[in-house]
């Protein structure tokens, strides 16, 4: 039986991983298409962990000449992707890992970056100029001495935005934003010594003015073709790992049945273009090949790093979770996400809460940009933000329960309860389940409102999100029905109401035709009216009908 390479376990250095013989994915014909487009200034955004490091890495080696660590790749020429692909000539490469430093202040910032520079002068054996330099100044010198001597250079700047990322909520802040806007518009000073510029990041502020003298910048994060650039489509997956998925466990260490379609479901997913088909989505790869590696099944990614500020952005601006799913893919792509505007994010005082019909916007640019929202595509075919997958659904919904329950021990088994509920088409044992979960509650002034308890069902049965489509507020012909779960073949629809509403819950659903959409489709559909206690704080009441498939859609 022929033995497998040993995977990644998060090396970022190409070298050292194909030294290491361990398992590489292919991405070197992006690569060459990249380095064959229409601008020598590239930027590439993506959310943490998903190789951006290692990319830099791998262009480091290409630029540098080493054309032995990339035999077997498209970039081999002896490989049918790229059979005349010509190696470029060796070019002196700059590599800046800006993740390396973790300055509070500008001062620190440009000290480390002078030192860096320095050492580099070093290690091109160029002479260092003497005395006091700025950063900038040995940025701009190094360029020039380097060109001169062996040509133009190529230029690889990674995670570009980590010194702002890390003082967001820092008085540093703009001191760091000016101090970089002068460092990188050193690139435009010398554009005829650049070979090529790459620069990565999370966020796209590189579109603000930290690079507004590189008109040319080229912005592949949106782009279709370099969708799969980083993370690993379904054909790579199904033609690399394959071979990987035996024996895997679920976080209980039960056996999977179906490994290749769990993995699909937990960790699959990420559209970061319009126009990218579903097969063509791709895999968080550190999740990917870290459950691979471990054999289980689990949310590897979002405990690294889910960001706890989330939920507490979202409620302290007024939002919840309907304010960032299904909103048109242009509330994430279009437009720039300032550093300003995030670092107002962070703010939760009475007066930044007031700032909510501007925060939304921010919000969904940045849980996009992060990897907390994607693109999907609705029943009309438009496309809409919502969440990638199954890790990062419940890694949200875990984290913005603490922000709406006072006893939290066993939410997630409320939870587990109500989902349960809705798959049996069970109202009771949902009102049971969902006091349960009511009965955990912070005392707020604002707990006794309809949309509380909308949003505290809409969050507990978004755990069913990768089995049916869970949206709140669907608007429909003549209406919006509270909560609406869609399944294949049935829908259960739910109507909120706190005791004192006039309406009958279950009147309005009729009234406003909630059920025709989709029994016009062929679907059974369950309505459920809820009736809130204002003073009990629990479901008191649950009215049930079943409006059965219309006889023309099942012919």
């Amino acid at each position: 039986m022929t033995s497998l390479q040993p995977l990644s376990g998060g090396t970022n250095d190409f070298a050292e991983l194909r030294a290491r013989n361990e398992l590489y994915i292919d991405k070197t014909a992006y690569i060459a298409d990249m380095l064959d487009g229409f601008s020598k200034y590239c930027f590439l955004a993506r959310p943490r962990r998903f190789g951006k490091s290692l990319l830099v890495s791998t262009l480091e080696c290409l630029f540098q000449g080493r054309a032995d660590l990339f035999r077997g790749t498209a970039l081999d020429g002896r490989t049918p992707q790229r059979p005349n692909w010509i190696w470029p000539d060796p070019v002196p490469t700059l590599r800046l890992n800006m993740n390396a430093w973790n300055p509070k202040d500008a001062d620190t910032l440009e000290t480390e970056l002078q030192t860096y520079f320095r050492d580099c002068f070093d290690h091109f054996a160029l002479t260092c100029p003497r005395g006091p330099r700025a950063a900038a100044t040995l940025f701009e010198n190094l360029l020039a001495s380097l060109a001169a001597r062996d040509g133009r250079v190529a230029v690889l700047i990674d995670e570009y935005d980590y010194p702002l990322l890390h003082n967001l909520d820092k008085p540093a802040l703009p001191a760091i934003q000016s101090m970089l806007a002068a460092f990188y518009g050193i690139l435009k000073n010398c554009d005829a010594q650049l070979r090529f510029v790459f620069i990565t990041g999370i966020t796209r502020f590189a579109r603000t003015n930290l690079f507004s003298g590189l008109n040319n910048l080229r912005d592949l994060s949106h782009e279709t073709p370099f969708n799969g650039l980083l993370g690993f489509t379904e054909e790579e997956v199904h033609g690399y790992l394959r071979p990987y998925m035996t024996d895997m466990t679920n976080e209980e260490r039960q056996p999977l049945a179906d490994a290749p379609a769990r993995l699909r479901e937990y960790y699959n997913g990420y559209r970061f273009a319009k126009g990218v088909p579903d097969a063509a989505r791709v895999y968080n790869p550190y999740s990917t090949l870290y459950s691979l590696n471990t054999k289980v099944l689990d949310a590897y990614w979002t405990e690294t790093g889910i960001p706890f500020f989330l939920p507490r952005m979202l409620l302290a601006h007024g939002c919840d979770v309907r304010d960032v799913r299904r909103q048109p893919s242009d509330a994430a792509l279009k437009s720039i996400l300032t550093p300003e505007q995030l670092a107002q994010l962070w703010q939760t005082s009475p007066a930044a809460q007031r700032l909510s019909r501007r925060a939304k916007p921010a919000l969904i640019k940045m849980m996009f940009q992060a990897g907390y929202l994607t693109l999907v595509q609705d029943q009309t075919g438009r496309y809409v933000t919502d969440f990638p997958n199954l890790e990062v659904t419940t890694g949200f919904v875990q984290d913005l329960l603490p922000y709406l329950l006072e006893n939290e021990d066993y939410a997630l088994t409320h939870v587990t309860d109500i989902c349960d509920a809705v798959r049996m088409r069970d109202p009771e044992a949902l009102q049971e389940a969902g006091n349960r979960l009511m009965a955990a509650l912070t005392y707020l002034e604002h707990t006794p409102q309809e949309t509380y308890y909308q949003t505290l069902l809409h969050v507990a049965l978004l755990a069913l999100q990768h089995k049916a489509d869970v949206q709140a507020e669907v608007l429909l012909h003549r209406g919006r029905p509270d909560i609406v779960v869609a399944m294949a073949r049935e829908v259960v629809i739910m109507e909120l109401k706190m005791d004192d509403a006039p309406a009958d819950p279950l009147a309005q659903a009729d009234r406003q035709a909630y059920a025709k959409r989709f029994t016009d489709q062929g679907k059974t559909v369950h309505i459920w009216g809820l009736t809130i206690g204002r003073a009990e704080r629990e479901i008191r009441d649950v009215a049930a009908k079943q409006v059965p498939a219309s006889i023309r859609a099942r012919d």
